[in-house]
């Protein structure tokens, strides 16, 4: 029964993501990581399928390759999280808590990501 409710999961995470590549509110590359160990607790075809896809691989290519996040997709991602975080924030901007968190995240996120950058 686990192992249903795992692709079950991991197929609805896989869904998120790939929308999450035209609606930048959705943070693909983690959806796609927990699809990923959903799918290596259930069934290896999933891993397999999100790996071989030209579209969703890339995303998660950095996590799993030595080499990193290249440059020009850690502007792109940092410039697309910055912008969605900002508008949130202007949304809440009387609710100083809201602004908090979102900042919070913004932080911990772009830390982590140049963290995850490419290495030459």
């Amino acid at each position: 029964m686990r192992k249903y409710i795992y692709i079950a999961i991991a197929s609805l995470a896989v869904a998120l993501g790939f929308l999450g590549m035209f609606l930048p509110i959705l943070p693909t590359t983690p959806l796609l990581l927990l699809a990923i160990w959903l799918y290596m607790r259930s069934s290896r075809s999933g891993v397999k399928m999100i790996l071989s896809n030209k579209r969703l691989s890339p995303y998660v290519h950095s996590y799993f390759s030595r080499k990193g996040i290249p440059l020009y997709q850690l502007k792109r991602i940092l410039l697309t999280l910055w912008l969605t975080l900002g508008v949130g924030m202007a949304i809440f901007h009387s609710r100083w808590v809201v602004v908090a968190i979102l900042a919070s995240v913004g932080v911990g996120v772009t830390i982590h990501l140049y963290l995850k950058r490419e290495k030459h």
